[in-house]
């Protein structure tokens, strides 16, 4: 872990940063699986009103990492919202910038989302990937999870993308 990233939870100032980084991350990771009509029409702000929702009904909660003030890194997690697992904790989103990859920032990251959500009661976490995103599912083996339902779907534009739930008892 580097000394010069820190870690702390999302405030509302920082929301459309959150978002652009969100955005800038899902067109990085998904480049290639996700059909670009889809991911070019992703905005920077496309994730601010799930984003204040969170916060304001403490229905979620999302940790930032951020290196010279800049947002590098964010995870979104808080009580399951996969209908299959609605007693789990879940690993919504968890995405770093793709300069600060290979830093370490997602194992720290990864690993405050699991201490918060043991810390919150729950048994079990779960979290979700695109099946061809072997990169994801390779992360989240290594952090203890398996996959336990490979045959999801979501639709994303025009195009219906196959994904799995992965599952770790806490």
């Amino acid at each position: 872990m580097h000394t010069d990233i820190t870690y702390s939870n999302l405030n509302i100032e920082e929301i459309n940063d959150a978002s652009a980084v969100l955005a800038l991350c899902w067109k990085a990771a998904y480049k290639g699986l996700v059909n670009d009509e889809y991911l070019s029409s992703l905005e920077s702000t496309h994730w601010v009103e799930f984003l204040e929702k969170s916060i304001n009904d403490n229905t979620a909660t999302c940790i930032v990492a951020k290196k010279d003030n800049k947002i590098v890194g964010i995870t979104v997690f808080g009580k399951s919202i996969t209908e299959k697992y609605p007693n789990d904790g879940e690993i919504i989103s968890l995405y770093v910038t793709p300069e600060s990859i290979g830093q370490g920032i997602g194992h720290v990251l990864f690993e405050k989302a699991e201490h918060f959500i043991t810390k919150q009661g729950y048994n079990n976490c779960i979290t979700c990937t695109f099946v061809e995103n072997s990169k994801a599912i390779r992360f989240y083996k290594s952090h203890g999870y398996e996959i336990v339902s490979e045959s999801e779907i979501v639709t994303m534009g025009k195009q219906d993308l196959p994904y799995v739930i992965m599952r770790k008892a806490l």
